[in-house]
């Protein structure tokens, strides 16, 4: 009886520690921002966007509904080998008919971090104009696959209350640094490492994409059938078991969980966030186990996120020609704040340019990446590491322009 009331006042301190309180928070990883109202209201707090986002380092997913089309500076036998229509050679492709939505289709992505973006500005029911910091203004409208992410309700929390805001009554929202005392409580984030087949990777954690906090509760069945829930606070480390996972409590206690989409094979994925590498969706096919952490008290803040410049790049085509500039890669990307897709064996990653030191084509599908700290990744299958990639223009010092395609890319290295 009384090492099960011992028990019970271990977890219950351990709960109390994963609440940040008004005296001593100074982690500032949430985001902070201003929301204006078209009626001229003003709403100022932590917000959690309509996508579920609450942290600096959560991406934004959106599409580019207008910027410098691009495609302008291609000739008309390289606009017809980027084309998507059934039959090309039946397009007239005088001049004057580009303009006919005849030229090649396809989305541009818009993905940064919230750490990135200075102020938004609501323009439509479901669409907004981007500022960055470095003052370049993205139009963007909802991802075909992420609608969620615009157009929705957004929560901010004011003096410890929430207030639900229609996105239709938004007129702007300004981001700001997170104070050290929010004179609120906070929830600690959950963070911590997850061993991977390629290796450990350290950040933020969403688990199964959703549940980001240490007081959130993960949820499984015991051999017997059972369902529990147990906060992450309580656990030393969770382990996958072929279909099952280990949670290993910080009492010492160990319980094998199953049949739930937190700790078998339907889990949505493990996604590890970092402000500098960016953000690693690892599957349970690569999953190995988890280990929480404490959270660093510093060095995630909104301020901690620079104005970034555009991407500068020296091309080295299969001819041994080399090009010099500023690029635009895949003929969409400009930004080193923008980010880098791609993936293999079960981890989907997305990093900042200006993370990227070198990428080299490899075979049809593949590229290998190298970063800044050295690591190198072999990333395939999405347009930014295939053959689908539509290659880089590279943006001359002389005020002139060379277009590159994938094919004749033998590596790329970015200042």
């Amino acid at each position: 009886m009384m090492g099960r009331f011992y028990r019970f006042i271990c977890l219950a301190a351990i709960l109390c520690c994963v609440l940040l309180n008004s005296a001593s928070a100074q982690y500032q990883g949430y985001i902070y921002a201003e929301i204006v109202l078209k009626n001229k209201d003003t709403y100022t707090g932590p917000i959690k966007w309509s996508g579920g986002q609450r942290q600096w380092n959560d991406v934004l997913t959106a599409v580019k509904s207008s910027n410098r089309d691009i495609l302008q500076y291609l000739d008309k036998s390289q606009l017809k080998k980027l084309s998507n229509e059934d039959d090309p050679d039946k397009i007239d492709w005088q001049f004057m008919n580009l303009w006919r939505d005849k030229l090649p289709k396809r989305k541009k992505e818009a993905l940064c971090r919230f750490g990135d973006i200075d102020f938004i500005h609501v323009t439509g029911s479901d669409k907004a104009q981007l500022y960055l910091k470095n003052g370049y203004k993205l139009r963007v409208e909802p991802h075909r696959d992420d609608e969620k992410q615009l157009g929705g309700n957004i929560v901010v929390y004011v003096n410890g209350d929430s207030k639900t805001l229609k996105w239709d009554e938004i007129s702007r929202i300004n981001f700001k640094p997170t104070p050290e005392n929010l004179g609120q409580p906070l929830w600690k984030p959950l963070y911590g490492t997850v061993n991977t087949t390629a290796g450990p990777l350290t950040g933020f954690i969403q688990w199964n994409t959703y549940k980001y906090l240490a007081a959130h509760q993960l949820t499984g069945q015991t051999a017997d059938g059972n369902t529990v829930k147990y906060a992450f606070a309580y656990m030393a480390a969770i382990e996958k078991q072929g279909d099952k996972a280990l949670v290993k409590l910080r009492t010492g206690k160990d319980i094998l969980l199953g049949n739930a989409s937190d700790v078998d094979p339907d889990n949505r994925g493990i996604a590890v966030m970092h402000p500098i590498y960016g953000r690693v969706l690892v599957t349970w096919k690569a999953f190995i186990s988890f280990t929480p952490e404490e959270p660093p008290a510093t060095g995630f803040a909104y301020t901690d996120y620079p104005s970034h410049g555009r991407i500068a790049a020296s091309v080295l085509t299969t001819e041994g020609k080399v090009y010099e500039g500023t690029c635009t890669f895949d003929l969409d990307e400009e930004w080193d704040i923008e980010m880098l897709e791609g993936n293999k064996d079960g981890l989907f990653y997305q990093v900042p340019f200006y993370y990227v030191s070198k990428i080299t084509p490899y075979k049809r599908h593949y590229s290998q990446v190298t970063l800044k700290d050295k690591r190198t990744l072999l990333l395939g299958w999405d347009n930014d590491v295939s053959d689908k990639n539509w290659g880089v223009m590279i943006w001359l010092p002389n005020k002139e322009h060379q277009y590159i395609p994938w094919n004749k890319i033998s590596e790329i290295s970015f200042r």
